[in-house]
């Protein structure tokens, strides 16, 4: 009778076991199965599969946050916090649970603090992640921590194609010193000497924002000129930013004293637009140009539209100016297409040129990397201008410049 029970019990013992292995295997089983459900987009069923395996086996984790990832990829971000935040508390919380958290955080701009918070935590229980290590970097950069994000960049492998792509977008964002020079040549259809317009400036990088100065020279008429100039963009917040600008002159080509003013704000939908007021103050007369500007970023492309309203003897003459910008590997490489249609040049510099009646520009401007810290540009333009009613001239314009960042 004693061997009978024993034997029961044997019985009974392995049974359990066989039952609850049934159960772990067809666990896996459905979280695969809701996991290809996942990655072919159909997230309902993906859930469904998810809730099967949680009744079965409520301690499985990874279950509930791919149902937390599939309310992330929907857009579904409240949903998305309502299944992944009580797990931080209600079980040990692991490396996958804090990748679902900032992926959430991301989609749904929180702040880079709190992804900062989440990258470490998940670092604590696995710091070779490389995917929560360049979360971490990301989040760095958002915060201007420059230094610390190049530090933890340096622990990835360096043939990583994030850190070769993230070593170059942290040595631009922290050159805050840039020096750039430009020359352009103007040749005409017509009996006139070629122009040259050449210009130098320093910009730095300041925490109200950016200030540069800048000396324009320019030679025309068989005349030379120098201009000084000051540009001041200071923040006023995330949104707002203002655009300052004062000039004076040694009055031979340019204007006496310029100056100009113009506040921009960031819309929604990446829209950005402004408006603002330009004074050139010639000793003949003064100028006065109204003007603005609408732009939108899409994927790697920028458009922008700018006017200049310019009242002139009991008239107003308006130009419209329209920029499509390419960029290439990153935002400092690009090409920009330029059409523009009325009198106003949008470089002022003699007032001949400002007053003329009409013109129709094409153009071409590039930029390109030229190892770490320098970039050089190129310049392509053809103008067909009305100088008067009884006179018009073609204009051909190249250009070329270069330009140095450093901390």
């Amino acid at each position: 009778m004693q061997r009978l029970k024993w034997l029961a019990a044997l019985v009974l013992i392995l049974t359990a076991g066989s039952v609850s292995a049934q159960s772990t295997i067809d666990s896996d089983s459905l979280l695969q199965q809701a996991q290809v459900a996942a990655r072919q987009g159909n997230y309902s069923t993906s859930r469904k599969l998810a809730r099967q395996v949680l009744r079965v086996a409520p301690a499985y984790t990874d279950a509930a946050i791919l149902i937390g990832n599939t309310y992330t990829w929907e857009q579904k971000y409240d949903s998305a916090n309502f299944v992944l935040q009580p797990l931080l508390s209600a079980s040990t919380p692991t490396a996958d649970l804090y990748l679902a958290l900032i992926r959430l955080g991301l989609r749904s701009k929180t702040s880079p603090e709190l992804i900062l918070h989440y990258a470490d935590q998940g670092l604590v229980i696995a710091p070779q992640s490389q995917e929560l290590l360049e979360y971490k970097i990301q989040a760095l950069i958002q915060q201007k921590k420059y230094l610390e994000a190049e530090k933890v960049l340096e622990s990835l492998p360096q043939q990583n194609s994030f850190y070769q792509r993230t070593k170059t977008q942290l040595h631009d964002l922290a050159s805050i010193n840039s020096l750039h020079t430009e020359y352009q040549y103007a040749t005409f259809s017509t009996a006139i000497p070629s122009w040259h317009l050449a210009s130098l400036e320093y910009t730095r990088l300041l925490a109200p924002g950016s200030i540069g100065a800048r000396v324009n020279y320019a030679n025309r008429f068989e005349q030379q000129a120098l201009q000084g100039e000051v540009d001041f963009w200071p923040r006023l917040d995330e949104k707002t930013y203002l655009y300052l600008n004062a000039g004076f002159s040694d009055s031979k080509l340019f204007p006496d004293y310029r100056a100009g003013l113009e506040a921009y704000r960031k819309l929604p939908h990446n829209l950005e637009a402004s408006l603002g007021v330009r004074a050139l103050i010639y000793s003949q007369e003064t100028v006065w140009l109204y003007t603005g500007h609408i732009g939108k970023y899409w994927g790697k492309y920028w458009a922008g539209m700018r006017p200049f309203i310019q009242p002139q003897q009991g008239q107003v003459q308006a130009t419209g100016i329209l920029q499509l910008r390419r960029f290439l590997k990153d935002e400092n490489q690009h090409l920009t297409l330029t059409l523009s249609k009325g009198s106003t040049p949008d470089m002022q510099v003699g007032l001949q040129e400002i007053n003329r009646q009409d013109a129709n520009k094409i153009g071409i401007r590039s930029q390109f990397r030229l190892g770490a810290s320098f970039f050089w540009g190129a310049v392509l333009q053809f103008e067909y201008e009305e100088v008067s009613k009884e006179s018009s001239r073609n204009r051909y314009t190249t250009g070329l410049s270069l330009q140095y960042k450093f901390r």
